[in-house]
């Protein structure tokens, strides 16, 4: 017997259809019948526009609007994605009548998430949270991330600009750590900046491998005047 977590409120049976029938998909529109799910609710299965898939259509349609998103997992036998993908089309809401229903169920009152809420608060509150935070940072310290998630950070941050204070504390943590940010050339070894000290700008440049304009600029920062006299 299937756990109440799956619980339907309503009642769906595989419709009648015959083999090469074509029908209207409510997401892809028409399909052509090929075969039949194995789900504990067998259902109609259609190729057209994205390959093969259930047809979203007659009473799994309705299901979809109605049932909680793991029930309609359970009894088709689809996933998760596919579900939401159909919700989305049917434009139902976040929270329809079995994922309610389900909620309560499961004693999601409004006792349940008063705790909730609390345990976000506490997550959110450095000092409350500071041993759990302490534990986490130990246990990834020296471990590089994944490649994947590198590239979605870096893609979430194209075109963001941070705010001053978070470039300071960026600043700070990459003067912690000896750092440098990859965009930046390599730092100035000391013999570079001898040699910006003793030769002219162009002859520094050259003997370097940096631009005159890198050379000026190293100038500035170490306190020499800005080398531009005639000849270079």
């Amino acid at each position: 017997m299937a756990s109440s977590r799956f619980k339907l409120l309503g009642t769906y049976r595989t419709p009648n259809f015959e083999y090469g029938q074509r029908v209207n998909d409510e997401r892809r529109g028409e399909v052509r019948i090929v075969g039949l799910s194995a789900g504990r609710i067998p259902w109609p299965v259609g190729i057209g526009p994205g390959g093969r898939s259930l047809v979203l259509y007659r009473d799994l349609a309705r299901a979809v609007k109605r049932e909680s998103e793991v029930a309609i997992c359970f009894w088709f036998g689809i996933g998760h994605c596919t579900v939401r993908k159909w919700r989305k089309a049917l434009g139902v809401p976040a929270k329809n009548e079995g994922t309610i229903a389900r909620a309560v169920a499961h004693g999601r009152s409004r006792k349940g998430y008063r705790a909730i809420a609390a345990v976000h608060i506490k997550s959110r509150n450095p000092k409350l949270d500071a041993p759990r935070r302490t534990k986490i940072a130990a246990a990834k310290r020296g471990k590089p991330r994944p490649a994947s998630v590198v590239a979605a950070v870096r893609r979430a941050h194209i075109g963001h600009r941070q705010s001053a204070e978070s470039r300071r504390k960026m600043s700070e943590s990459h003067r912690q750590r000896g750092t440098r940010p990859p965009w930046l050339n390599a730092p100035w070894a000391a013999w570079e900046d001898e040699a910006v000290r003793t030769l002219r700008p162009v002859a520094a440049a050259a003997t370097t491998g940096r631009t005159l304009s890198a050379v000026f600029s190293r100038r500035h920062k170490l306190g020499l005047n800005k080398g531009r006299s005639r000849g270079g």
